[in-house]
């Protein structure tokens, strides 16, 4: 039984790292394409405070004992441009589709073995996100769910 847990818990430590949305982006300098879509999106803003943020993140999954997963907090730096809270370790998946439609900003990921879709909802100061993802372990889908809570903290000190 100590196994099961074990494997679940490196499962639940895995979604978690893809459900911070934590792709890593390429950006390429040359693409002059790439340098014109934060110009066009540039009206498309959204009430966020630009800076330092607080990002506490609770875990769902089907089939894990309640109170498995604590809620996580981090702090990390967003702006107009950069909206989608992330886990920068992450390397191996693609971002893909991020979109805003208002005070949210929706986003997907791709990565290897994994998927999900994301949505942030911004209220000046706070924000409210879910990021649902599906993974497969050992030939079965599995799904994840994932709700952050965001409060800004100040500037960023970078």
């Amino acid at each position: 039984m100590k196994s099961k847990e074990v494997l679940l818990l490196l499962v639940v430590l895995l979604v978690f790292g893809l459900a911070m949305a934590g792709c890593s982006q390429k950006k390429e300098s040359s693409a002059p394409a790439e340098a014109e879509k934060p110009a066009a999106a540039a009206p498309k803003s959204v009430n966020m405070q630009e800076g330092k943020w607080e990002i506490t993140n609770a875990m769902e999954m089907e089939g894990m004992p309640a109170g498995m997963m604590k809620p996580h907090t981090m702090t990390m730096c967003l702006s107009q441009k950069d909206s989608v809270p992330k886990d920068t370790e992450q390397k191996d998946c693609t971002m893909k589709d991020i979109q805003v439609d208002g005070n949210t900003v929706n986003w997907e990921v791709i990565c290897k073995d994994s998927s999900g879709k994301g949505s942030v909802t911004y209220a000046g100061s706070t924000f409210d996100g879910v990021m649902e993802t599906m993974m497969k372990e050992g030939g079965k889908e599995m799904t994840a769910k994932m709700t952050m809570k965001g409060k800004y903290l100040g500037p960023c000190t970078q």
